[in-house]
């Protein structure tokens, strides 16, 4: 989510007419250090912004962006790390895997960079397939709930909706994040990535007070957008909080009322004000937020949950974090930041939280 924020920010700074070259992990078999979905942008004076692997892959993969960069045409290019540990270009890739990276040229206005900006814009996931295959390496189609199958600039197989249009939406209905589909066409079986496109996290954060500083400055760092709110202008400023994307002050006197939310939405309630709380935590689990956090004890919580019953919806024991975040000994605000932080993650992974060492099969739960 913070790449493809990175990777937008740098491709709307090019200069008219100028071009450059995205790489994305487009298939991952064994392993690797990024999965499907990883992308690097590099322009055309050799700078780079994000990552296809742990460091083993860049170097060539800039090399080979310079064709891609005069040619224009998209490339697939494979790296088979199953066998010898030196047998990538000497690379000395500690992975057992084979990784296929595609590059295109690509620049402010082309389909997928704009694809990247509505996913922000609308907070609207977006659905796409790409061919990795055949004659016609890079071409796509989108889909999403607003304007529905889009075809972009692809060659005539991606028009017949019939055959294509019905796995995409299929791919939209099915949860995951990316797989990869053989679909015998009319030009014979051809191989498609499938990506979903989510917009970053929405942090609405609760109190701005020294220990919501660390966890805004970290919550950027993972490329979540953050909301602060407080009754306090002396400490809703942007000296204290300048990466959030808004501050809002609220009256102590008045409702919270209805918050914007989605299903990527968090709700972090630290105030350490117990009639804030009354206010806030009602208001928070009438949202769609997926996770709701507050600090506290459990005895605290409880009280609160008994005070708003009558005039909340009813708390969901899937959704309230209470106390707030994982048992790893942090009681400094940068360790309670990092304890809330990784609670967050964990949830939005379907992770208990527990030690990678005694986790069974694929950390990144492949298999």
């Amino acid at each position: 989510m913070k790449e493809i924020g990175e990777i937008l920010s740098k491709v709307e700074r090019l200069g008219a007419g100028e071009r450059a070259v995205l790489a994305t992990v487009v298939d991952l078999k064994g392993s690797g250090y990024r999965l499907p979905g990883a992308r690097m942008l590099i322009t055309s004076d050799g700078g780079t912004v994000g990552t296809v692997s742990g460091g083993c892959l860049e170097a060539d993969v800039l090399k080979r962006s310079n064709r891609v960069l005069a040619g224009g045409r998209p490339e697939i290019f494979t790296y088979d790390t199953t066998g010898d540990e030196n047998s990538v270009f000497s690379m000395n890739m500690g992975c057992r895997g084979v990784i296929r990276i595609l590059l295109e040229s690509v620049e402010a206005q082309s389909p997928l960079i704009k694809r990247f900006r509505l996913a922000r814009q609308l907070r609207e996931p977006q659905f796409m397939m790409t061919l990795i295959s055949g004659d016609h390496v890079g071409a796509r189609a989108f889909l999403d709930a607003s304007s529905g199958y889009e075809p972009a600039g692809v060659p005539g197989i991606f028009n017949d909706r019939s055959l294509l249009e019905n796995a995409l939406r299929d791919f939209g209905n099915s949860g995951i994040d990316q797989t990869i589909k053989s679909i015998e066409t009319p030009d014979g079986i051809l191989e498609f990535a499938l990506e979903r496109i989510s917009p970053p996290i929405s942090l609405l954060l609760f109190g701005a007070g020294a220990d919501a500083v660390p966890l805004a400055r970290l919550a950027n760092e993972l490329g979540w957008e953050v909301t602060v709110y407080d009754h306090r202008p002396a400490y809703l400023t942007s000296e204290r909080f300048p990466l959030a994307k808004d501050l809002k002050l609220i009256s102590r006197d008045q409702p919270i009322g209805s918050l914007p939310s989605d299903s990527l939405t968090v709700v972090v309630i630290m105030t350490h004000d117990y009639a804030r709380d009354l206010d806030i935590l009602p208001a928070a689990l009438g949202t769609d937020a997926f996770y709701i956090g507050l600090l506290g004890p459990k005895s605290r919580t409880k009280q609160l949950l008994n005070e708003v019953a009558p005039n909340a919806p009813a708390a969901d024991p899937e959704r309230l974090y209470a106390p707030i975040g994982l048992d790893i000994g942090g009681h400094t605000p940068e360790g309670i930041a990092l304890a809330i932080a990784a609670e967050i993650q964990a949830v939005l992974g379907s992770r208990s939280g527990g030690h990678l060492r005694e986790r069974q099969g694929s950390i990144y739960g492949r298999g």
